[in-house]
């Protein structure tokens, strides 16, 4: 049995994102997962870890999206798993809440977040 690392509950939320990486845009159908700290994103596309990316979820309703900057912690097949790393507070706020609205246990969530507030 493998030791859970994760410090932040996933949920799923399959919405559209746009994956930034160095001078490229690529249009990401679905957010596997999503977290306070990170997401996985399905996304076919040759990238290293430890690049630099940003990751704007779009949202019907919230022009131009919930922006978010981090790093590419694992390439696997069809997958980026990313590493949120900076956020500003206005984007914190609305990525908090879809976590909160969409997790199985949105107490759990509140108390992540109200133990690490930022991004660590």
């Amino acid at each position: 049995m493998t030791e859970e690392k994760r410090r932040f509950s996933r949920v799923f939320f399959n919405v559209d994102a746009i994956f930034e990486v160095d001078d490229g845009k690529y249009p990401v159908d679905h957010i596997v997962n999503l977290s306070v700290g990170g997401c996985l994103l399905e996304l076919e596309a040759a990238f290293a870890v430890k690049q630099k990316c940003q990751v704007t979820i779009q949202l019907n309703h919230m022009a131009p999206g919930v922006k978010i900057y981090g790093e590419i912690v694992r390439v696997g097949d069809g997958d980026v798993s990313v590493k949120f790393t900076s956020i500003s507070p206005d984007n914190l706020l609305h990525l908090q809440n879809i976590i909160r609205y969409n997790a199985e246990d949105p107490d759990q969530i509140e108390a992540e977040i109200n133990a690490s507030p930022g991004l660590k």
